[in-house]
């Protein structure tokens, strides 16, 4: 047993529940598609898609890339700072109410940007984006998650991150070509009208009416009645008291690394391709590898953590990534980079899913939307890092071998500190 407070009552009594996804798909579909749905439209917040206004954005204004990196940079930190105030607050606001000013969040955020006429409001709709996109909506969503499934919580955790590799399957072609089409200012128009005629009633529509003892798990009335009383007596965490808890020292690293890392990696694959001598088309064409495992594993992993819990996982979490960034470090071979992404995206889809419950099961569900924020903080501070750190070492001189060996050394370090962590509260 490892040293984690048994908070999660979906392991008490050693009671399971065999339900497979179509079952419990088909039985909470509204709320499922809620989850998805949310996870999906945070595209507009994130940086596989921004990333496209780029050129865009340094030619009208006038600007260079790297001042825009570093106005992008500030605006993620800034929302991930108010992320910590506001992410808390849907543990005390019904979660409809929390859901719609969400959602026309993240219309707003879309026609600030399309009207911005000078930085200041660039920059106002940019942090918007960041915050509203990439913070809330994936906020929203596995906070929901996290509180109304309790039994099968890792599977229902599951389908709801599949909105993301969905989002960067679909968006990045559909931006792309609106802007080549219309111009960046119209694709963010109709990325506005997109939200507002899809996510805004969808979301009015599932969330009507609905409440945690209308989800049906598989389990007999009897037990539901006697999880939701025990969550019901849980502790209600503030955030200075999970600040000082021992598992959060333990949890941040692993979420700081993976967002250091993904972003970092992603960031510079041109030049890492550059730096190996293969081309970039084939560097690019070989993230379908990423897509195809964070997919995968993400759907792989939720009867994992319904079976053993999270916390039997969590420490495994990096293990792919190093590999993934090991067999990148020792090999100039261009046929090794669909491996070398299919390891990291392993990484990506055990991640969400297994760090959301996580949460959940060490500090209970009456709280998780106070723990989940400030734990996005860290992922959020990581992204924006990332970037700037290795930018600092290849300024010094540092070859991406070299930082990458370093970082499979910091991943190591990390891994046999929570093992050993484990071991020693048994």
């Amino acid at each position: 047993m490892l040293f984690y407070p048994a908070r999660d009552i979906s392991f008490e009594h050693g009671k399971r529940y065999d339900v497979n996804y179509f079952q419990l798909f088909k039985a909470n579909t509204r709320i499922l598609t809620f989850g998805a749905l949310m996870v999906f439209f945070s595209s507009f917040g994130q940086t596989f898609v921004v990333s496209l206004y780029i050129p865009s954005f340094v030619e009208h204004f006038d600007i260079t890339s790297g001042f825009f990196s570093g106005m992008y940079g500030v605006a993620t930190l800034l929302s991930a700072a108010t992320l910590i105030f506001v992410g808390k607050k849907i543990d005390f606001v019904p979660l409809r109410r929390f859901a719609l000013f969400v959602v026309l969040g993240v219309i707003a955020a879309c026609l600030i940007t399309a009207f911005s006429w000078h930085l200041a409001v660039l920059f106002l709709g940019v942090y918007s984006l960041r915050f509203f996109g990439q913070g809330l909506c994936m906020h929203t969503a596995a906070t929901t998650m996290s509180r109304y499934f309790v039994k099968v919580r890792g599977k229902a955790l599951s389908i709801s991150f599949l909105g993301f590799p969905l989002g960067e399957a679909v968006f990045p072609v559909l931006v792309a070509t609106g802007i080549g089409i219309l111009g960046w200012r119209e694709t963010l128009g109709v990325s506005a009208v997109l939200v507002a005629v899809v996510l805004l009633p969808l979301t009015i529509f599932l969330l009507h009416g609905l409440s945690r003892d209308k989800i049906n798990e598989g389990a007999g009335e009897e037990e539901k009645k006697e999880a939701l009383t025990k969550e019901a007596e849980g502790k209600i965490w503030k955030q200075q008291e999970v600040i000082r808890t021992p598992w959060f020292y333990l949890f941040a690293p692993t979420v700081f690394l993976v967002g250091f890392m993904q972003t970092a990696l992603f960031f510079f694959q041109t030049y890492i391709a550059d730096f190996k001598g293969w081309s970039t088309e084939w560097m690019a064409g070989s993230i379908v590898g990423y897509a195809i495992t964070s997919s995968l594993t993400s759907l792989l992993v939720g009867p994992l953590i319904d079976k053993y819990s999270a916390r039997r996982i969590f420490p495994f979490i990096l293990l792919p990534l190093a590999c993934g960034i090991l067999l990148l470090s020792l090999s100039t071979n261009p046929l090794i980079t669909p491996f070398y992404w299919l390891l990291v995206g392993i990484t990506g889809g055990l991640n969400s899913p297994v760090m959301s419950a996580l949460y959940a099961e060490t500090y209970g569900t009456r709280s998780v939307g106070t723990v989940r924020s400030l734990f996005i903080f860290v992922m959020v501070v990581s992204t924006a890092l990332g970037p700037v750190v290795y930018s600092f070492f290849l300024g010094e001189g540092f070859s991406f071998d070299q930082i990458h060996f370093g970082a499979i050394g910091v991943i190591l370090l990390n891994m046999l500190f929570i093992l050993w962590y484990n071991i020693t509260r048994r």
